[in-house]
């Protein structure tokens, strides 16, 4: 996205026509159009400060309705100068000022990582109402004249790539990575997240003695931290258990031992209802993967003593044969749910990584955008010493290596930092280097293919995938003697 002259393009009050001249004016398409009501808006405040002395000048260099790249935070009116930030909220109508204020908040959270000084302001257009966020983060009055003067104080504005300021992994937290942040509650869930959340507490709070409730995403839609979130919201009300198929990290133990009503433990603990017996709420993170004897335990356990049970699953998380026939996706549907929920929006996704990593799946996948694809780097190595030489390169630029075929490639297993599939499940990496051998292949329609584990607890080749779409920022392949392979990973870059 490009900055745009808000004085001209609002000179369009034809929602059509707006539409063309913004998009080509910002160099911006994505398929998302901007409505009547935000061009009338629009339109009545760029008036108000022509008739405040602000020139066509001044209204240039404006990113009108920027999104944060894998967050979805949107901005309506952002300006950005070497010492700077100016942000202008459009509301058509009164909303009401704790809504304007909790906004303004969260701008202020996600703009500061630029270290510009921030101006943040709202105006309810309809009555040209204004108000701007204080320094110690309080909603006050404010009018048309200082907005104006803001904007005159940005005179020398920012014309590059606005996405190039923000780095998402400022703002994805994990908690498992990020406990203090965490607790001190530095993240806002998306609209998605705070959609679920606030039908599942309803829910919740309407349902009587034993319910079970299912939230479901595919990767990248944000359930883990909702989860997470929910419990921490949950343990103000009574005790609340989380349970997931790993042993708790030091950050969850962290978490935990901040939260007095708060508990993690590995679903391999969990031996009997009785010992779930104490507790309120029962999160059960990536579900699809526990047994089917602990899944009926902590089933008995909520009938038994009238708790509230949460699972979390991706569809697409049974990655072994065992975990697949266990089928317990559909033994959750069996339940007589009282509530169920969807994540569709990816939070995570960088689109050009997504793009990278479809072509890769398929050679001649066809893409609505092309990429140059400048985070991706391909690797070629003749033996495992040079192999080793390269992971041993990029590990120290700070990338995760993960071995999507570790049986094959033992030789490498002293780099791995992480390897289990189980263990990177519903994390996240600014980073990621990952090894192809000769036992992959295209076959004659372009699909990738690869030679099977023996041992069904080895989920290859389902690992490289849930492997490779961990990456946030940076992708490295090492393609190891395979120069078939190479050359037809080479032409995806070309």
């Amino acid at each position: 996205m490009k900055p745009v002259n808000i004085f001209r393009v609002s000179r369009i009050r034809d929602e059509r026509l707006f539409n063309i001249m913004e998009k080509h004016e910002a160099s911006d398409h994505d398929n998302h159009s901007t409505r009547i009501h935000e061009i009338e808006s629009l339109c009545i405040l760029t008036d108000a400060l022509a008739e405040h002395g602000i020139s066509v000048k001044d209204a240039d260099g404006f990113y009108f309705g920027f999104v944060i790249p894998l967050i979805g935070k949107e901005f309506d009116l952002l300006k950005v100068t070497n010492r700077y930030c100016l942000n202008i909220e459009l509301k058509s109508q009164d909303v009401g000022e704790e809504h304007i204020l909790a906004q303004l908040r969260k701008n202020r959270h996600y703009l500061t990582m630029l270290g510009r000084e921030l101006m943040l302001f709202t105006v309810v257009t309809d009555t040209l109402a204004c108000y701007r966020l204080s320094a110690d983060g309080e909603l006050e009055t404010a009018d048309i004249c200082e907005i104006a003067k803001a904007v005159r104080k940005c005179s020398v504005a920012y014309h590059g790539r606005i996405d190039k300021l923000f780095r998402a992994s400022e703002y994805l937290i994990s908690p498992e990575e990020d406990p203090d942040r965490f607790l001190q509650g530095q993240y806002f869930l998306s609209p998605a997240q705070d959609y679920v959340k606030s039908q599942l507490l309803r829910d919740i709070s309407n349902a009587h003695y034993c319910s079970f409730f299912h939230i479901y995403g595919r990767p990248c839609t944000g359930k883990t931290l909702l989860i997470y979130d929910l419990a921490k919201h949950l343990s103000g009300s009574g005790r609340t258990l989380i349970t997931c198929g790993e042993e708790p990290s030091d950050g969850l133990l962290a978490i935990s031992g901040a939260i007095e009503s708060l508990d993690f433990i590995s679903v391999s603990e969990i031996v009997s209802p009785e010992q779930i017996s104490g507790y309120d709420f029962i999160l059960v993170d990536e579900a699809l993967r526990i047994d089917p004897a602990i899944f009926e335990v902590i089933v008995k356990a909520a009938e038994t003593y009238e708790q509230v049970c949460i699972f979390s699953t991706d569809p697409s998380a049974a990655l072994t044969n065992p975990e697949q026939e266990n089928d317990i996706g559909g033994r959750i549907q069996s339940l007589g749910l009282t509530g169920e929920y969807e994540l569709s929006e990816r939070l995570r996704m960088n689109m050009e990584l997504q793009t990278f990593i479809m072509k890769l799946r398929h050679l001649y996948c066809k893409t609505e955008k092309t990429y140059e694809f400048e985070h991706v780097s391909v690797n070629y190595a003749n033996n495992t010493d040079e192999a080793r030489g390269i992971i041993k390169y990029y590990r120290e630029k700070g990338y995760v290596f993960i071995n999507p075929h570790r049986h094959q490639n033992a030789a490498f297993e002293d780099l791995e930092e992480s390897f289990r599939y189980r263990h990177i499940a519903g994390r996240e990496y600014n980073s990621v280097v990952m090894l192809m051998d000769s036992s992959f292949s295209y076959d004659e329609n372009g699909y990738l293919m690869g030679i099977p584990e023996p041992d069904p607890e080895q989920p290859y080749p389902n690992i490289f995938y849930s492997g490779i779409t961990r990456v946030r920022e940076h992708l490295a392949l090492v393609i190891l003697d395979a120069p078939e392979l190479l050359e037809n990973i080479l032409s995806l870059l070309d």
